[in-house]
Parts: structure tokens; C-alpha cells; sequence
């Protein structure tokens, strides 16, 4: 649940004369898959994320085009560029994530370990900063 676990995956693919043909197996990551969601059509300027979940870890695609994602876990923070189809990025549980600058027609593809749990999702920065200082990881007030 730190930065020091946020690692590059790289995702099998093969390429012949017909173009790529990339494949997300479960084989290939770190936790069960359990849900796939992306989002597209991200307006300019705006921004997705500005939450953590507290129990769900994540590999996070650039399915087409390019976006960068700020990760804070309490104590540090770090910048990642995601614009290769072909490698995605893990992110452990209790990430605090800001996704941004995303290019036009970009996809962003992530997987998830968990279904989702709107109770489970820290939106306050504080409430977050707080619960990693205390490690009250089961008390969300």
C-alpha cells in the first residue's frame, strides 16, 4: 500500500502483418480479475480519479491514446505517463490517484481485483492523509 509497490506489468501481445493482438489474462496479474471498466470521450482539461480505494488494487491501461496519473500514498508521490497499449500499471490497494492530460480518443482501460463499492472509496485528500497517518484503515468517518 505504498508507492513502492506501484510496478509496470508488461501485458502479452503479438504483432504480425494483421496489426497487435494484446490479451489481459489473469495469469498475468498480481490479484483475481473480478471487473473491467474504462473511460473515454474524458472532455479536455478535465480530470477523473481524486479518490483511493481502500481494499482494490488496479492495473491501469492506455487501451489508445496517451494519460498521465499522479499516486500519493501518504508520503510521497509519484508521475506516471501511460501511452503504451502493451504495458499497464499496478496500483495497490489505498492509492490516492489523479488521472489527467488525457490526449483525444484516448482509452483508458483498467481491471480491477474487486467489484465496485462506493463505500469503499475515499474522496476527501484529508480523510485519506488521515487514515494513512493512523493506519485506521477500517474507520472511514
Amino acid at each position: 500500500m505504498s508507492l513502492a509497490e506501484v510496478r509496470w506489468i508488461d501485458i502479452p501481445h503479438s504483432d504480425d502483418d494483421r496489426g497487435t493482438l494484446t490479451v489481459i489474462e489473469e495469469s498475468a496479474l498480481p490479484f483475481p480479475l473480478k471487473r473491467i471498466f474504462y473511460m473515454h470521450r474524458v472532455p479536455d482539461a478535465l480530470e477523473r480519479g481524486g479518490h483511493a480505494h481502500r481494499w482494490t488494487q488496479q492495473l491501469a491501461v492506455a487501451a489508445s491514446g496517451r494519460f498521465a496519473m499522479d499516486l500519493f500514498d501518504g508520503e510521497r508521490s509519484a508521475t506516471y505517463v501511460l501511452e503504451d497499449p502493451n504495458r499497464g500499471l499496478y496500483l495497490p490497494a489505498m492509492m490516492w490517484m489523479r488521472l489527467y492530460g488525457f490526449a483525444a480518443g484516448t482509452v483508458a482501460l483498467v481491471v480491477c481485483d474487486r467489484t465496485y463499492d462506493a463505500g469503499a472509496v475515499i474522496r476527501d485528500r484529508d480523510t485519506y492523509c488521515r487514515l494513512r497517518r493512523d493506519d485506521g484503515l477500517d474507520d472511514l468517518s
